[in-house]
């Protein structure tokens, strides 16, 4: 079994250190990495993990075909990752059909949002824009939860989920980070994955197992959330719970395989 994170950001290697020193500073938190891109091929070389899932998040319209070039870059540098693309509510209808033509041909698979850090309510009509051009064409991996901000609460990923059917989420932080719990009645029943990352570090293992059984392991994705934290003591983190192998196989690669095209032979 291939194990996959399907949650790791990664920056210019020369803004590198001031991106990690601001997203510290965003979480308050002491940040576990370096977020390069050559920092995780080292660690799938030698660890456990041995495909990621990248990402660059604009902070602007300006800054998207820039980052998605940077991921396309990477990604084709490095056969140990997989790159997601990303966009901004506030660009054009034209810009946005352009993006997501470039996104595709680029070779991503699939599109990150981030709605706290990049300034919009996750159900906007600008953001829905987003939603119906990739529905059916590329999976959503969306931050889902803060508890000093609204643009992100559960509702308003569970509103997503609704109005777009044949879009395939994958809500971030069991749909809800900080405010776990509060996401149960949003996200138990609807049709969307999650990923575990920015879990571990917050809530008990006996919480985190329970809300795993509570999903169900065939919803759930591994991801660190590089570089907030380290991802292989994520891994381990992850293999102390008592799941069952096949739970464990579905979480670490069969499920982020399928969502995003990953080969795992």
């Amino acid at each position: 079994m291939i194990v996959i994170d399907c949650h790791a950001h990664i920056y210019h290697k020369k803004l590198a250190a001031r991106a990690v020193k601001g997203v510290g500073e965003f979480y308050d938190v002491e940040m576990s990495c370096g977020g390069t891109a050559e920092e995780l091929v080292g660690l799938a070389e030698k660890g456990p993990i041995k495909r990621f899932v990248v990402n660059a998040v604009a902070m602007n319209a300006r800054s998207v075909k820039k980052l998605n070039d940077l991921v396309a870059q990477e990604c084709s540098a490095h056969k140990e990752l997989t790159g997601l693309g990303t966009l901004h509510p506030d660009m054009d209808d034209a810009a946005l059909d352009e993006e997501v033509e470039r996104i595709i041909s680029l070779g991503l698979k699939g599109i990150k949002l981030h709605p706290d850090t990049q300034d919009f309510e996750a159900d906007c009509p600008a953001a829905m824009r987003i939603y119906e051009r990739i529905s059916g064409r590329l999976p959503l991996l969306i931050h889902s939860g803060d508890y000093r901000y609204d643009r992100s609460h559960p509702r308003r990923t569970a509103n997503i989920i609704d109005s777009f059917p044949s879009l395939t989420v994958v809500a971030a932080h069991l749909g809800g980070w900080s405010i776990f719990d509060e996401a149960v009645p949003y996200m138990k029943d609807r049709s969307c994955y999650m990923d575990i990352s920015s879990v571990m570090p917050f809530i008990s293992p006996e919480r985190v197992h329970e809300l795993i059984r509570l999903y169900g392991a065939d919803r759930l994705m591994f991801g660190s959330d590089y570089p907030m934290w380290h991802p292989v003591k994520e891994y381990e983190s992850f293999m102390r719970l008592d799941l069952t192998d096949d739970e464990r196989e579905m979480i670490l690669c069969k499920n982020a395989a399928g969502v995003f095209g990953i080969e795992t032979e």
